[in-house]
Order: C-alpha cells, then sequence, then structure tokens
C-alpha cells in the first residue's frame, strides 16, 4: 500500500515536470516569450519573407533554430534573449524563430542544423552569413553581433 502512493506521488512529480517545462518556449513574436519587453523582438514571419524584409531593410536575419524539448534552447531565451543589451542589439536585425521538428525542417535542412540552439545569421539574398552552434552567454553572443556586418550589401 505504501510502495503504490509512493510511486503515485513520483507519477504526478514527473508529470508536473514534464508539462512545466514543455511550457516554457514562446513561439512566436514578442520579446524572448514577454511581448513588450527588452529582449530580442522575434517577428513572426517565415524564413522566406524574414529574408525579403532583410533585402529590403538592407540587414541580416537572425534565425534562431530551436526544438521544444532542447534546454540549451530555453536557457538561451531565459538568460541572452531576454537580456535588455542583446535586445538593443539585435535591433537592425530581422529575428525569427524556426522550430527545426515542426515546420522548420527545411531550414534545418538547409543550413545542415545538427544541434541545438543554432543561431543562423542570413543576409538579404538568403545566404549564410555567420552561424553560432550551441549556447553561448549574452556577453559572448553580443561579441558575436558587434562582428557582424551591419548591412547587407
Amino acid at each position: 500500500m505504501r510502495a503504490k502512493t509512493l510511486l503515485t506521488i513520483l507519477v504526478a512529480v514527473a508529470v508536473a515536470l514534464a508539462v512545466r517545462s514543455g511550457c516554457s518556449r514562446s513561439g512566436g513574436g514578442g520579446s524572448a516569450g514577454h511581448a513588450g519587453g527588452p529582449g530580442v523582438r522575434f517577428a513572426s514571419l517565415s524564413f522566406e519573407d524574414a529574408v525579403s524584409r532583410a533585402r529590403e531593410e538592407r540587414t541580416l536575419v537572425l534565425v534562431d533554430v530551436y526544438t521544444d524539448w532542447c534546454g540549451w534552447c530555453k536557457k538561451l531565451d531565459k538568460e541572452v534573449f531576454a537580456d535588455a543589451r542583446v535586445g538593443e542589439a539585435t535591433r537592425g536585425l530581422v529575428a525569427i524563430r524556426v522550430n527545426a521538428e515542426k515546420g522548420g525542417e527545411e531550414v534545418a535542412s538547409r543550413f545542415r542544423v545538427g544541434g541545438y540552439p543554432t543561431l543562423l545569421f542570413v543576409d538579404g539574398d538568403g545566404n549564410l552569413v555567420h552561424r553560432v552552434e550551441g549556447y553561448l552567454p549574452a556577453d559572448e553572443f553580443l561579441e558575436v553581433l558587434r562582428a557582424l556586418p551591419r548591412k547587407s550589401a
């Protein structure tokens, strides 16, 4: 009887944790999941539309390639994309998110994404300018942003 009660409690806790971790990734626009926040402002655009906008604005596209189950992706959202300094540094870019397993398979395949998170910087012609594989802290991400060309040809 005691073992059954303990097992029931363990299962309930496991389910609660699974539900909680699965709900923490924002899918569309807003700033790292918080509309109007100080972080990165992700546009709700397809990859093709983001590239078109980047071409018009003569800038780059920041593509956050992620999966729902990726813990490092969630950490990147919470600690880097929500950072006000990163938000300010990305204001001139067209930032989008692509779920590599739900609608973003073509983008992930085209750019040979093999791990998550992967950040792609793409010009207005759809060409890869720079890529970052894996998590990096806000200060390191800011260094990457500073090294990028700010205007696309």
